[in-house]
């Protein structure tokens, strides 16, 4: 596939590898060059919905079956208040 550089430096995606590839507008890419003269290396960067998703992936692998972590959190201030109540009397 061969696309051309316009007059104001803007390079069209082929509607194939757009389409392949579930590309919407709005999406950015990232661009360096390559090891190689005449090689560039471009690279799709997430959107933010699929930064929130890896995010919260990461969140559900170390989060046990049954656990609550803000709850435990609550718990734990709570502790906390109650123990810095007693040494005030």
């Amino acid at each position: 596939m061969t696309t051309t550089l316009t007059g104001k430096n803007q390079v069209t995606v082929p509607a194939e590898l757009a389409q392949k590839l579930g590309l919407q507008p709005g999406a950015q890419f990232d661009w360096a060059l390559g090891d190689r003269p005449n090689r560039i290396v471009i690279t799709i960067k997430p959107t933010r919905k699929q930064l929130l998703a890896r995010v919260r992936a990461i969140g559900r692998a170390f989060k046990n079956e049954g656990q609550d972590p803000v709850g435990d959190l609550v718990r734990e201030r709570e502790e906390d208040e109650r123990l810095r109540g007693e040494t005030l009397r």
